[in-house]
């Protein structure tokens, strides 16, 4: 998703491990990740304490000075308490400054729908300026946004922005659905969605799936794709269950597929059988 001149889930772990399992990014060539890559900063975001929300669909935003949202990401449901998201290209340098919205759907309807009981409606938070975050936790990665939130119960509206304000974040394009088939190599595997521009590797929207149940899913990304462009979708499924990456291009490793799609005035759509796809596809630390 371009930024207008004017957006997973962790297999089970012990509540202090770190599950970084999905820190894969595109390898581009030399000369296009001088230039394009100094347009992007890539996000790492990592969850503490959400023990309450294990069985929640959770849920990021990352928007602009304009109020639109250019990349998105959801954990079905979130699964571990501690985890860590790695979103390469994630925030575009123009139009800042971003923050950062994210929610576990606590009520299950779905999407945001307001804040109030600490038992019965959505948990939900804010990082704005989107910066490293707590200040001075860790030292400045060049290129990298490096979040840490430990769980709270200071929760932020956001459907207001700035806070008290009505001003609902607005999506700058279209719908993405990526259908997958033949699962059933990854039953109880954790299985990760991509959805990036081709040309710039921009991460526009993520869908974790922290242990897959049925040999099929329908993923779906509201808003993230512009019209007439062509993007990559990418599915890692880390097969040996170690939580971490190990290259599927390598014997022994997990498996890596990456296909490219056009859109359209209907949005994305992506079908893919898993099964019967190449999957030996480096999709790169």
């Amino acid at each position: 998703m371009r930024a207008l001149p004017l957006l997973a889930c962790a297999a089970v772990l012990g509540c202090t491990q770190i599950l970084d399992v999905d820190r894969f990014q595109e390898k581009a060539p030399a000369k296009a990740a001088a230039g394009v890559a100094g347009q992007f900063l890539d996000l790492e975001l990592n969850l503490v304490g959400m023990k309450p929300h294990l069985a929640h669909t959770y849920e990021y935003r990352v928007i602009d000075a304009n109020n639109l949202v250019q990349s998105r990401g959801l954990i079905l449901p979130l699964g571990a308490a501690d985890v860590a998201i790695v979103v390469p290209r994630a925030i575009p340098r123009s139009n800042g400054p971003y923050r950062l919205d994210f929610f576990a759907d606590v009520n299950g309807s779905g999407g945001f729908d307001g804040i109030g009981s600490v038992i019965s409606n959505d948990h939900a938070w804010r990082i704005d300026p989107l910066v490293d975050y707590p200040a001075g936790s860790v030292p400045p990665v060049e290129g990298k946004v490096q979040v840490t939130f430990t769980h709270s119960t200071s929760f932020t509206n956001l459907d207001d922005y700035p806070s008290g304000t009505p001003n609902k974040a607005k999506d700058t394009g279209l719908g993405a659905v990526v259908k997958l088939s033949s699962l059933q190599p990854a039953t109880g595997k954790l299985l990760e969605v991509r959805v990036s521009e081709k040309d710039t590797k921009h991460v526009v929207g993520l869908v974790r799936v922290p242990s897959v149940a049925s040999a099929t899913l329908e993923l779906k990304l509201p808003g993230i794709v512009d019209v007439g462009v062509d993007y990559l979708v990418e599915v890692y499924i880390d097969v040996n269950a170690n939580g971490a990456y190990d290259d599927p291009s390598k014997a022994g490793g997990d498996w890596g597929i990456r296909s490219a799609v056009a859109s359209t005035e209907a949005g994305l759509t992506h079908a893919l059988d898993v099964a019967s796809a190449p999957h030996a596809v480096d999709l790169g630390f």
